[in-house]
């Protein structure tokens, strides 16, 4: 990945660079440094700054790259779009804006599937009762079976959550620009759908199986001289 360099020099053969001007070469050639060690927490730091001190747009492209390198995307994002509004006749336009277009599908993505996650009506607090009521007590099998899909739920969320996260990667690079983004695989939603479906089941499996035993029929029968009286609850 080549990043964008930066030229800090003054404008006339004579003309003596400013201690920002420094510190900021300084903390770019340590941004780069650090990038090409894999030390993108440290990298992303460094860029930053000299971004705060020179208030050179280039920077902003740096910026985005490393963010993405982290899985930051709303911060990749941000940074992409300073970089266009910022540089003039930005030399990495096309690559940046196709950056910029996958940035904000995998944002759309992650929305949705949380807003998806949210419309399930999923609370497992709530069903805790306040008080339980003589046989309304929930069997172990089913608190059993509704933990092991909340499991398998939970599971695919994650899966789900992984796979949107790592959509938009750089697979191939060439000419210092990304030829090959990782899209979202089809499994991604196949694994969200599943956890879902799992969690609702659980829900629904523990609901049901409370419902069930507060109406669980209570009988006691007694002799009595005209025969045997039968009473309950039904």
């Amino acid at each position: 990945m080549a990043l964008c360099s930066i030229s800090i020099a003054g404008g006339t053969a004579g003309a003596q660079n400013t201690p920002n001007d420094t510190a900021a070469r300084e903390q770019f050639e340590r941004g780069r440094a650090a990038f090409e060690a894999t030390d993108y927490e440290q990298a992303l730091a460094h860029f930053r700054h000299a971004y705060q001190l020179s208030q050179r747009g280039q920077l902003q492209y740096n910026i985005g790259i490393t963010a993405s390198r982290l899985q930051r995307d709303e911060e990749a994002l941000q940074a992409f779009q300073d970089y266009l509004e910022e540089v003039e006749s930005p030399a990495r336009e096309p690559e940046v804006r196709k950056r910029i277009t996958a940035l904000q599908q995998t944002s759309e993505e992650k929305n949705e599937a949380e807003r998806q996650l949210s419309a399930s009506g999923i609370r497992y607090e709530e069903l805790a009762p306040s008080e339980e009521s003589p046989g309304g007590k929930i069997p172990k099998s089913a608190i059993i079976g509704s933990s092991v899909l909340g499991a398998v739920g939970v599971g695919g969320l994650v899966a789900m959550s992984v796979g949107l996260a790592q959509s938009g990667t750089c697979l191939e690079e060439a000419g210092g620009a990304c030829s090959s983004e990782k899209a979202t695989s089809p499994w991604t939603w196949v694994y969200g759908g599943v956890g879902v479906a799992a969690l609702a089941g659980s829900v629904t499996w523990i609901l049901v199986s409370r419902k069930r035993s507060k109406e669980k029929r209570a009988t006691a029968w007694m002799l009595t001289p005209t025969g045997v009286l039968v009473s309950g609850s039904f």
